[in-house]
Order: structure tokens, then sequence, then C-alpha cells
């Protein structure tokens, strides 16, 4: 390809040519404009592909609507540090230093080399905007007397370099800069979108902090709902700044004055777009030289793949789930209130009929129930491998152990059928889950052992609004489980699976732990303090009992679990950076050109 990007000064009009690319699989044209087989240009796959249209998309990361703030925002902003769910670790960004200067006070410290693409310096009050600004509408939201943030109480710039979030509690500083790291409305996780001497953001945010409640609706209705920036229009401050954009690809190019620029040998990144959410054929065909998601492929799918095909992201994973409906709080009447009820159905599952069936994508979730990735049980990278192996482990078709626990709520077993306290016929009402063979073959397992079974299948709205309510007996779940702390987030367990599993959040957990017959009495705990304690101190024995809790109150049941990961071709790419970064990042592709010491090279 010729120096200097020549398509800026050709007759030829570049929308016009890549208005034409990829739509149903057919590949853009090669060369410079397509670059199909430019070896100056790193294609991936758009995981948002059936989705917004580029031209459409926007990097405002309070509207949910259209949004370009995850595809491709995070690779044309940075942020200031990486947090790593799967190692539970942090990486600088921009910025170089963080401590805990008193037990409430996180500080950061701001790198003075990062520059916006007009070439003004990234500053701690760009992104102090974006935290205040979050806050606000947390504040505007929250009930009376509530906080608006569990943890996060203020953030303030000191000077140009230095930014401070204080906090309601005391905390770890791993888990202080998890918490001020992530997504707090919308997407502001994946960069700092808010440059403070922008007039639109220093409008939003002067009225977001200076309107009184009467007001506050409308301010938060327009910011909520207008795509500024535009995608075509922003001004980002990562390793590479807007080309183009097309219909079905999206050009960048590098912006050189970024602290790694140096490090990548390539000049343009580009993000394509596909009728359907699955790379795994244009990946095959060469199209694309990488993709974030969507592997591994079934069995069949496999001799197709580039010969240097290598996976990236694999301390992700995604939990098949069976959800029990715990009877508390809601007016169902569900046989499932008894946790001993959940337990004999846990137990009388055969995970061993559904191993056939994993056709090379999914695992089966061989350890008991412990709300632990499998990914990390099966590595055995953290503690909490040792620990499950006192877990009472279900699973096992175990119909003896099912027996005595029914038994004990008071159901009895006539000429082969179950049935209740009340002496009716023992039936366990499933909701969807048709497609889904574990779910299939717990059906037939209820039913052998002599429990009736009663599935329907219901669209997304009835089946929304009858999971919330508690209208169910089992129903099938999918949930992200991408790091052992991830998985214990306050807004996730007290919050989400409380909330369609209703547990009861105050709970007498069998001690020790380990025996499920508590030689040694009970403890009282409640689920929500117990995961802010963990969060606080750092505290091990807090995430056992939890874990324990879990195992033995079991809202859920983890059946399989499917690796999620994403892929490149190594025969032409090389990816170098930490293994936390590689496996461990759901934006490692945006992630890599970014940092220090790390780059994504072409090699072929």
């Amino acid at each position: 390809m010729p120096e200097g990007n020549s398509w800026r000064s050709s007759g030829l009009n570049r929308r016009d040519v890549l208005k034409y690319g990829a739509a149903g699989g057919t590949a853009l044209m090669a060369g410079c404009l397509g670059g199909s087989s430019s070896t100056d240009r790193f294609r991936v796959f758009d995981a948002e592909t059936s989705g917004t249209l580029p031209s459409q998309r926007h990097c405002n990361p309070w509207n949910p609507t259209q949004r370009g703030t995850w595809h491709p925002g995070a690779l044309i902003y940075d942020r200031p540090v990486v947090y790593s769910p799967s190692e539970d670790e942090v990486y600088s960004l921009i910025a170089t230093d963080w401590e805990m200067v008193d037990d409430t006070t996180l500080e950061f410290t701001f790198s003075d080399e990062w520059t916006w693409h007009d070439g003004d310096q990234v500053v701690a009050d760009d992104w102090v905007m974006q935290l205040q600004m979050s806050l606000e509408i947390l504040d505007y939201q929250a009930e009376d007397g509530e906080r608006p943030h569990q943890f996060l109480e203020s953030a303030e710039a000191v000077d140009e370099q230095t930014a401070q979030i204080t906090f309601h509690d005391p905390l770890s500083t791993t888990a202080a800069v998890q918490n001020v790291v992530a997504d707090l409305v919308g997407d502001e996780s994946r960069g700092i979108f808010t440059k403070h001497t922008d007039d639109q953001w220093i409008d939003w945010h002067e009225q977001l902090r200076n309107s009184d409640d009467g007001e506050m609706e409308g301010v938060l209705e327009e910011i909520t709902t207008t795509s500024y920036p535009s995608l075509e229009d922003a001004v980002g401050n990562g390793p590479f700044q807007v080309a183009d954009i097309g219909d079905n690809v999206m050009v960048f190019e590098r912006y050189d004055d970024h602290p790694n620029a140096g490090e990548l040998n390539f000049s343009e990144y580009s993000v394509h777009l596909y009728n359907n959410n699955n790379p795994t054929q244009p990946y095959a065909n060469g199209e694309i030289d990488a993709a974030h998601t969507q592997f591994p492929v079934e069995d069949d799918v496999k001799s197709q793949l580039p010969e240097e095909h290598t996976l990236i992201k694999e301390g992700f994973s995604t939990n098949k789930l069976f959800t029990f409906n715990c009877g508390y709080d809601v007016s169902y009447d569900t046989p499932l209130e008894s946790a001993n009820v959940r337990k004999a159905i846990c137990h009388v599952f055969d995970r061993q009929q559904v191993v056939q069936l994993l056709e090379g994508v999914n695992r089966m979730f061989e350890w008991p129930p412990c709300r632990v990735p499998g990914n990390v049980l099966d590595n055995g990278s953290h503690d909490a491998a040792d620990w499950v192996e006192d877990f009472t482990l279900y699973g096992q078709n175990d119909t003896d152990r099912a027996t005595e626990l029914l038994e004990e709520e008071g159901f009895q077993r006539d000429d082969g059928e179950w049935y209740t306290s009340d002496g009716d016929r023992f039936e366990v009402d499933i909701m969807n889950g048709t497609e889904r063979k574990d779910l299939g073959v717990l059906k037939e397992n209820l039913e052998n052992f002599g429990i009736e079974t009663n599935q329907e299948q219901v669209d997304d709205a009835t089946f929304d609004e009858r999971r919330q309510a508690g209208e169910y007996d089992i129903m099938p779940d999918g949930s992200s489980a991408n790091g052992i702390r991830a998985l214990w987030a306050l807004d996730l367990v007290p919050t989400w699976v409380q909330s369609i599993s209703h547990f009861d959040p105050d709970a007498e957990i069998p001690m020790p732990i380990g025996d499920p017959d508590g030689s040694d009495g009970t403890k009282s705990i409640n689920v929500e303090e117990h995961i802010r304690q963990w969060q606080v101190t750092g505290d091990d024995q807090y995430h056992q009992e939890l874990m324990w809790w879990w195992n033995q109150t079991v809202p859920q049941m983890e059946a399989m679990f499917q690796p999620d990961a994403g892929a490149y071709n190594a025969a032409n790419w090389t990816l170098d950076a930490p293994e936390g970064i590689i496996d461990g990042t759901e934006d490692a592709l945006y992630l890599i050109p970014k940092m220090e010491g790390a780059t994504i090279e072409y090699n072929g």
C-alpha cells in the first residue's frame, strides 16, 4: 500500500467502495481500499454485527441504543487501567500508579503522554467528569436514604495528573479499583469518553450537577437519548482513530502520537459486519483475521478453521444453569421452596448422560455447585478448587439420597410415583428450555424417578414476567462466568439472581463448611452483607461461606459451562501481552495494541 493512505486523494470516494463490502459473507475488494489481502490492516469481526449500522453508532456511554462505545469504541478510546476479572489483577494504561492513600480514598496518577486525537492532553479531569456524571445519574435514581452507589461516594481531580475517588466504606485496593472502573450506569468501563473541554459534555455535566429534581428528568431524557458524538465524528484517545465508516466495515488508522504506536507494525485496524453473529465462516474463509467471541466451535466445523487458529480469552466462559424457584416472598405455591427438595432434584440429575450431547462446545460442570467459574476449577488457579472437594456433589443420579431428602420433607412414594405431604402428585413445572439438551436429560431423570414434569414454552415477555413473579418451578438460565469476584457482584447475586430465583437473602448455613449435617450447628448470614464484607476485607472466609451457602441452598445448579473465547489466525499475526490480558479480558483484541510492552504484530 502506498504511503500516506492514498485513498484520501483518489478520485474514488471511499465510502462508495466500502458500502459494497462483506454483506452476506462476500469479501471486500482486495488491496488498499478493502484490505482483504492487505498486510497492513488487522481485520476483526464485529461482535454486534447484526445490530446497529456503523453510520448510526455513537460514543455516548449513557445512551443504551445504537451504541458504539464497545464495538469499536473500546478500540479508539483508552481507560485509566485494565481490570482482568479472570485473573483478578489490575494493569496500567493511562494511569501509571494507583494506591489507597487512606482507608476510603483511592488515588490514580495519570501519565502525561496520552493525548486526544485532536492533540489535547488527556487529564484527570476528563475521567472525573465521566465519573461525576454517572454518580449524579445514580443519585437521582436512588431512593431516599439509599446510597447512589454501593461503594463510590465521590470523584475529584486534584490536579491534571491526579484523580481521587472516595468510597463510603474501607475497601481493599483491588476491590476499590474493580468498582471504580466498572460500568456504573452505561458503558463507561470501555474508556474515557468525556473530554472535559468539549462544549456538549460541559453542558450536560453542569446540568446534572446543578438541576433540581423537577428538571432532572428532562436532563436525563436528553442525555440518554442523544447520539453524541457520532462514531464518525468521535475524537478518541486510543491507538487508532476513525478513518472511514462504511455500511459493512469501519476503518481506523493508527494514531502515531499514542504512547504504544511504535510497537505496532501495521497502520490500519478494521471492524467488519456480516448478516449474522457467527464469525466462523468469514474467519475460515480468510475474510477476517480475528474475532472477539463465538469460539470454540462444534466438532464438525473445526476442520474448516485456519491451520494456525489460536484461541484467546480462554479465561472466560458462560454457565448453563438450572434455576429453581426458592419461593421466598412470592405468592406462587412451589414444592421447590424447600432446599431439601431442590437438593433432591439435583441429586436425581445424571450429568453423565449429557456428556455425549456436548458436541465439542459445552463442557460438563463436574464440580459441586459453588458459583466458581468452571475454567478456574478445571485449571486449579484458585484455592476454591481445593475448597469444593469437601462440598456436596450432585448430578450423580443418586436416587437413594434424593429419596432420603424427600422423605424428610414428608413426601411419599407409591408404586414408583412421588406424592407431596398433602397427598398430591409431585409435579414440577418447567418453563422454556426445549432446546437445552441438559434440561431434557433432567426431565427424563425426574420422570424415571417418579416425579411428573410439565414443560411449557412461552414467549420472551411472558418468560421475563413469570420468572420475576416467581411463577415457575424450574427454568433454564445462562450467565457469564468471567472471574471469581465477578460472579459475586452486588448487582448480580443479591439483586438479579435473587429476583429470578427468589431465595431468602437471610440464610442459615450448616457448619462447619463441608458438613451438610451441621455437626457444629448453623451460622446466620445475610448474602448481600457477606459479599460486601468480602469486598471490604478481602478475607477468603466470606468467599468460602458464600460458596457453601450456594452449595447448600442451590438457587441454581451449574450443569454445563461453555468457554467464551475469541480467536485469531496466528499464521499472519502475533499477539504479545500478559496472559491476564490475552486470556482474562473481554476486550483483548482492543486492549493489546494500547498497552506498554504489548503488541499485535503482522508476521505473515
